[in-house]
């Protein structure tokens, strides 16, 4: 893993993951699972993602279940808040599960239904109505996460 945590979340408990499947009514992939079951999300080292022209960086990942920090998003809370018909105007649509954001306010998505699931997807709030929200970062989460790299490393 090029980036850690400054705060890390503990491991999803039993349950949790299999519970927001359930209740979201979709499946995860694989990879984001066993990434839940170790990490569960939390505050990431400070980051930029070199294949996402300029996108892709993210501030904090959601947990799979509800968590005491008062700015991380759990998966379920975070898909209520995005996706329709709580976000009239520019909602993510739900076949994109919101997994993280970055400083700005913009969200990182996990592709979960249709054509290239599981892929990592950036959505730019700017852009929702305009010209397009989505910009595709990686084929999956693990390498998506893998590929972030240390601020240190842009400023050098």
């Amino acid at each position: 893993m090029a980036v850690g945590f400054e705060r890390a979340l503990p491991p999803a408990p039993p349950g949790a993951i299999e519970t927001v499947e359930a209740r979201l009514e979709i499946t995860l992939p694989d990879d984001y699972k066993e990434f839940l079951r170790r990490h569960n999300g939390g505050y990431v080292e400070s980051n930029f993602f070199p294949a996402g022209g300029g996108c892709g960086h993210v501030r904090y990942l959601y947990s799979a279940g509800p968590n005491d920090d008062e700015y991380v998003d759990d998966l379920e809370g975070a898909a209520r808040r995005y996706w329709p018909p709580s976000r009239p105007g520019d909602p993510i649509d739900p076949s994109f599960l919101p997994i993280g954001e970055e400083d700005l306010g913009n969200v990182i998505c996990l592709k979960v239904g249709g054509e290239d699931y599981g892929a990592v997807y950036f959505w730019d709030h700017e852009l929702a109505v305009s010209v397009g929200p989505y910009t595709h970062l990686a084929d999956s989460f693990s390498e998506y996460f893998e590929g972030l790299r240390p601020i240190e490393e842009l400023e050098a």
